[in-house]
């Protein structure tokens, strides 16, 4: 039963451990493979979806904002909308993720040129917020995302791409007035205005006489028509406290009307401070409460019952960031209700059959309330801009994706913007192949090479069935089956180019490098030591010898000084006019300062000439002693003289049949000590 526990227990943890890997995504390392954020309308990620620990601190520059730079990964987006608001989380009260001090910046460019985006940054804690106004729609736009101090973790990022509206202000009278129900970011709210108590009365006012709002924006609307409205409010910082109250002020109401009977719906919460914990509020269609209390009262979810607009009616909405600091919220409407304002929507329809050399469009728009208009047809347009209704007809020059704004102004300062994306598919040159040769060296490697076209997938045909849809794909040589016409064509946005080719009809022999030693290796040498190199390489015309010490050489036939102890394989690479090589290691050469000592173990000292006397054999010896004792410790023989050896006689009497033990003291060349003992038997 324990151990059914205990692997169940393993099991567990590893399941844990996965999800977690799947949770946190190491974002793109660098510009060129930035991750794309493909839909920019309030996109949030998870708490921790992203790190930037296994990340490298690459190009371009330390952005002049930031007072250092770390390891740092990329997001890009495609500007659907003029304004942008880019929130990084990192550790605010265990929500968000791990990083602390995290850095944003903003680019634009091709991540060859960067173009750094002044903009507005604005940090609390571990959380930083980017707004950037004046978008190009129809651009690529990069993020950059590090930390200060080097400091590495997870994080949670949100963008919104939205038309701006137009400042709100601080009490109802210098509210700002929206036209349509696009979602926006408000950033940056600070103060309760010059009367603190416009929503006396209110779910926002639960102690009389004290302020009822602390940090307020309030808008205004005219309903369209009659139909529900739902919204949500969502902080840029999670912990924040987003109270608000809606008043409905009837036919022509102004902000005389702001009262607590025409407050219709009130939301005040503290669901940051609650468990369950929730940070959203507003309306939507599944709530049945009209009012919620200040507090952690159960039952409230932060969300109150949807609103039927009445057409015409005026409404206002006042939003309370209860909670101290800089911060801001993003608001998303929704139901079939609709705000007064201009209206308008674009068509493009293409004139031209894809993949030419130019493609043209017609564009068309369809508005409602509108007094001017402004277009802008995206890169390579001829006419780039217009500031009529239209229809217009439109010159592509350049392929790629393109977006074509029309921005449509109607009273009251509101402003829409319509655009349509699209693909302009023009006939891509054809591509240019680096890789010249037209020769390929003998059971090699063919690296064909294409120069580098942004945003193409490639295809080479060849030889043998041979397909690649890399841009510098590589190939064994198999023989004269390699040979032949190597074909690339690029092909981008759906069009397809012409076919490049490269020939290679020849198969050039490998050179063979082979050497010898002087002395032979294997081989155990004392340093300093010369070693003769002997090149017996076959067709060969340069060479590269690596001796294994860290020095080279490209001489035919070097000699070679060791002078540390080690153990070295020498490697030889030949190589012909044609740039063919071939290599040869060789080893293993032994350089060692330390002295060998060689003694026999029996001797038979009978005058036969073999092995009559005691022969010591010591390599690169400069002083040298030699005892010899008998099992009782007497001393039997002693030499200084390594030719002086010992015959088997003590006193010049034979010494009988027995093991006599022996002691070898001295210094090599070196002045290391040279030491060794032991026995020696003596037969007759």
């Amino acid at each position: 039963m324990a151990l059914k526990i205990y692997v169940s227990l393993i099991l567990l943890l590893l399941f844990v451990y996965s999800q977690q890997a799947k949770a946190q995504t190491t974002a793109s390392d660098n510009c060129a493979n930035a991750t794309a954020i493909t839909s920019v309308n309030n996109y949030c990620s998870a708490d921790g979806a992203f790190s930037n620990a296994n990340a490298t601190t690459g190009d371009p520059a330390k952005p002049q904002a930031w007072p250092s730079v770390g390891k740092d990964v990329w997001f890009k987006f495609t500007a659907v909308a003029l304004d942008i608001n880019i929130t990084v989380s990192g550790n605010v009260n265990g929500m968000g993720g791990t990083i602390t001090k995290p850095l944003i910046q903003l680019y634009s460019g091709d991540c060859f040129t960067f173009n750094e985006i002044f903009s507005s940054v604005l940090t609390n804690g571990n959380v930083s917020t980017l707004y950037k106004g004046g978008l190009a729609i129809g651009t690529v736009y990069y993020i950059r995302i590090s930390a200060e101090n080097n400091n590495t973790g997870t994080f949670k990022i949100c963008v919104n791409n939205y038309n701006p509206i137009l400042k709100p202000g601080q009490d109802c009278s210098s509210a700002s007035f929206l036209c349509n129900k696009d979602s926006f970011t408000q950033t940056n709210v600070v103060g309760a205005g010059t009367n603190n108590r416009e929503a006396a009365g209110t779910c926002l006012d639960p102690i009389p006489q004290e302020p009822s709002e602390s940090n307020s924006a309030w808008y205004k609307w005219t309903a369209a028509n009659s139909g529900t409205l739902t919204f949500t409010i969502t902080p840029t910082v999670s912990t924040d406290d987003i109270d608000w109250v809606l008043y409905d002020l009837g036919i022509g109401g102004d902000c005389s009307r702001i009262n607590a009977g025409n407050a219709i719906r009130c939301a005040a919460g503290s669901g940051v401070t609650c468990n369950p914990f929730y940070n959203q509020t507003g309306m939507n269609l599944g709530a049945t409460d009209t009012r919620e209390e200040p507090g952690c009262i159960p039952g409230q979810d932060g969300f109150v019952k949807f609103i039927n607009m009445q057409q015409d009616h005026n409404y206002a909405l006042l939003v309370n960031n209860f909670s101290s600091g800089n911060n801001g919220f993003t608001i998303e409407f929704g139901g079939s209700g609709e705000f007064q304002g201009p209206t308008a929507s674009v068509s493009a329809t293409p004139l031209d059959p894809a993949c030419g050399t130019t493609q043209r469009y017609s564009f068309t728009a369809t508005v409602k309330d509108a007094i001017k208009y402004k277009w802008t047809f995206g890169e390579g347009a001829s006419p780039a801009e217009a500031n009529t209704l239209g229809p217009h007809t439109v010159t592509y020059t350049t392929a790629g994706v393109k977006t074509a704004v029309l921005q449509v102004e109607g009273e009251k300062g509101c402003n829409v913007i319509a655009y349509q994306t699209f693909t302009v598919g023009l006939k891509p040159e054809i591509p240019i192949i680096l890789s010249s040769s037209s020769a390929i060296c003998e059971n090699d490697v063919l690296k064909l090479e294409a120069k580098d076209v942004p945003g193409a997938t490639y295809l080479w045909t060849g030889p043998n069935g041979f397909t690649s849809t890399e841009r510098n794909p590589s190939i064994t040589a198999q023989g004269t089956r390699s040979l032949g016409t190597y074909t690339l064509k690029i092909s981008k946005f759906g069009c397809e180019s012409e076919a490049a080719t490269q020939v290679i009809d020849r198969i050039i022999p490998n050179p063979v490098a082979s050497f010898t030693t002087d002395p032979a290796i294997p081989v155990k040498l004392f340093p300093p030591y010369t070693v003769k190199f002997n090149n017996t390489s076959i067709n060969a015309d340069s060479f590269l010898w690596d001796f294994g010490d860290g020095t080279t050489s490209t001489e035919t036939n070097p000699e070679h000084v060791y002078e540390k102890d080690g153990e070295y394989n020498i490697k030889l690479t030949a190589t012909n006019q044609q740039s063919c090589n071939s290599t040869v290691i060789i080893g293993t050469l032994t350089i060692s300062s330390e002295s060998e000592i060689f003694t026999p173990n029996v001797i038979t000292p009978n005058s036969d000439g073999l092995n009559d006397t005691f022969v010591v054999t010591v390599t690169h010896i400069k002083t040298y002693k030699l005892s010899i004792f008998d099992r009782w410790g007497a001393k039997l023989f002693e030499s200084n003289n390594i030719d002086f050896r010992w015959d088997g006689t003590c006193n010049n009497e034979p010494v009988p049949p027995a093991t006599y033990y022996y002691v070898i003291d001295g210094l090599n060349e070196n002045n290391r000590a040279v030491k060794k003992a032991g026995d020696i038997t003596v037969i007759y």
